[in-house]
């Protein structure tokens, strides 16, 4: 009787699955980023440890808000903004083990513009862009049972370049991966279209 019943709870997970899919193939917009719209999207991934504010591998985050306001060729230019975050932490530990501990908190913000084009694929937006604005940076050691807080670039430019992708299930939402020298080298997220 068990095997009966996984049986048919995995067939109505893979019916609901592939339906669900064949219906948001058939919603999937040609042109999922048109002039007038508005992206929100927002993901995780390997953060960016600019200016040295940071060593090793950290996490990363970066929400950004873009609006289509010109139409330029085959795609549109989009204008908007965008906030990132990333925290490295480093331990190191000598013959005694005593360890010294560094910790680096990053926020980013700044100005956002990319160039969108489908290549009309349905639910497909590919695009590419730069980041122009500011950084802070927050620093803390651990040292023989001490421990303090100060800046070790407190301040910094925020300017980089980004590649990315948007696969939209509907007219509405979908995943989105990014690329490049922004507040992440490399991200994965949701994206969704505001009309």
């Amino acid at each position: 009787m068990k095997k009966v019943i996984i049986s048919l709870i995995a067939g109505s997970v893979f019916f609901l699955l592939t339906f669900s899919e064949t219906q948001a193939q058939s919603r999937a917009p040609v042109d999922p980023v048109s002039q007038g719209d508005w992206i929100l999207n927002f993901g995780i991934g390997a953060g960016n440890p600019y200016f040295n504010n940071g060593y090793g591998f950290g996490p990363g985050f970066k929400v950004a808000f873009e609006g289509a306001l010109w139409q330029v060729g085959p795609g549109v230019f989009t204008i908007g903004g965008e906030l990132g975050f990333s925290y490295f932490a480093y331990t190191y530990a000598n013959i005694l083990d005593v360890k010294y501990r560094e910790h680096w908190i990053n926020f980013m913000i700044g100005a956002r513009s990319a160039y969108h084009y489908g290549f009309k694929v349905k639910g497909l937006d590919v695009y590419a862009g730069i980041p122009l604005g500011i950084g802070f940076s927050a620093y803390h050691y651990d040292y023989y049972d001490e421990s303090w807080w100060h800046g070790y670039h407190p301040v910094f430019p925020y300017v980089g370049i980004f590649f990315g992708t948007s696969y939209f299930f509907n007219p509405v939402i979908g995943i989105n991966a990014e690329i490049g020298y922004s507040a992440t080298y490399a991200q994965i997220g949701m994206v969704f279209k505001i009309k």
